[in-house]
């Protein structure tokens, strides 16, 4: 009895020895959670924490990410309503709202200059120039931001044909390192409208010297320009001196053969002349329409079958334009008749359909089922006197005459013949 007692009392103790293990385990966990510890961490996750505890106070002690643009909601609320003018096109309201912002918001300084730029290239370039303008008005306003204005308004004032003006800026910002490219080329265009062709000369070698300039056919233009101005003051020694320096630019260059040959005209040496242009049309054969009848008219009657005759075996070896290229030429010219072109003319005649469907809207001046190519040729010479003959590959613009420098979009060298028909 007495050792049943006994291994009972035992068993009590174990048993409260358990419970007050697990209260002490239970009260250090409590404790520990009041107090905010954390369980054992690995070594990787400690530094990963207090590398970017060090961060964090670097760049709270050095400022960094000021320099950070701005979050929307910290732009000025007339920043956001200009937009909305923008978006419903109201643009005089959205140009006076991101004028007022101006004075108050340098942040959006290069927001100001993208919208002048917008209305530039939309052809409003009042507002551009308003917008302009009063950034230079603003005396905080940082130098290399007056210098980006003046280079925009300069920009501005050409576009608008105000070429004093623009040129006074470009020539200023010229010296600005950064911006010289820009303002130089922008410069030698104004030169070029105004017709200024050794200003323009002299600011293109400028762009060599720093390796910028255009292509070199631009300078023996430039070149070819002033040779022209010689001539017509009857200066034959420096339009010929202009020339060589042409044709040292670029090689071959068509240009300069024609005007060597109205020189050598004038200088009654004929064969010379006949010899250049037959060298332009052939290094230029879209100078066909405009130069054949020149050629023909210097080369002796008995001579002008193997001319033409020489000039139909080279268009049959160049591009598949170049037989209606000769073929148009001499219709405009009134050749109709020529033996060497007969062949010519039939061939393309049958091959375009065009010819064909011009022929048909005019059939009422034929003999009903009458197939005749030489009529045919007549009428259609007929229209080409009156036809659109060339076209600037660069912006369309198009017309009777031949231009090295297009009117419209002031492109070097780029028309082509094409004959634009009008059938009323």
């Amino acid at each position: 009895m007495n050792a049943a007692h006994a291994a009972a009392r035992r068993a009590r103790r174990r048993k409260r020895r358990v419970l007050t293990r697990q209260d002490a385990g239970l009260n250090a966990a409590h404790a520990a959670a009041s107090q905010g510890l954390m369980p054992e961490l690995s070594p990787l996750t400690w530094i990963v924490g207090i590398a970017a505890l060090v961060i964090g106070i670097l760049a709270g002690h050095f400022g960094w990410g000021r320099r950070w643009p701005p979050p929307l909601s910290r732009l000025h609320p007339d920043y956001l309503t200009g937009l909305d003018y923008l978006v419903t096109e109201q643009p005089d309201r959205a140009l006076d709202m991101f004028l007022k912002l101006m004075e108050a918001n340098a942040d959006t300084i290069e927001t100001h200059f993208s919208l002048g730029s917008l209305y530039r290239r939309r052809g409003e370039v009042e507002r551009a120039i308003r917008i302009h303008q009063n950034l230079l008005a603003r005396e905080s306003l940082a130098p290399e931001h007056r210098e980006q204005a003046l280079l925009a308004l300069a920009q501005d004032y050409l576009r608008a044909g105000l070429l004093d003006r623009a040129e006074v800026l470009f020539q200023q910002v010229s010296d600005v390192p950064r911006l010289r490219i820009s303002a130089l080329d922008s410069l030698r265009s104004v030169y070029e409208r105004q017709l200024e062709w050794q200003q323009a000369l002299n600011v293109y070698r400028r762009l060599a010297r720093i390796k910028a300039a255009p292509p070199r056919v631009v300078s023996a233009h430039y070149l070819c320009e002033l040779a022209s101005i010689a001539m017509e003051r009857g200066d034959a020694v420096t339009a010929r001196r202009l020339l060589r320096e042409a044709r040292a630019e670029v090689s071959p260059f068509p240009r300069a053969a024609v005007l060597r040959a109205r020189i050598a005209e004038r200088d009654a040496d004929i064969g010379l002349a006949v010899r250049l242009l037959r060298t332009a049309l052939h290094e230029a054969p879209k100078l066909m329409q405009q130069e054949l009848p020149h050629l023909l008219r210097l080369v002796a009657p008995e001579d002008r079958e193997a001319v033409l005759t020489e000039l139909v075996k080279r268009a049959e070896l160049y591009d598949r334009g170049a037989p209606k290229r000769l073929v148009f030429a001499s219709l405009s010219a009134g050749l109709t008749d020529a033996a060497p072109l007969r062949v010519l003319i039939e061939k393309v005649f049958a091959d375009d359909p065009t010819l064909h469907a011009v022929w048909t809207s005019n059939s009422d001046r034929m003999d009903a089922g009458q197939g005749d190519t030489r009529r045919m040729a007549h009428e259609i010479g007929a229209l080409l006197a009156h036809a659109e003959n060339y076209r600037c590959l660069e912006c369309g613009f198009s017309g009777r005459n031949f231009y090295w420098h297009c009117p419209a979009c002031h492109a070097w060298d780029s028309f082509e013949p094409y004959a634009i028909v009008k059938l009323g």
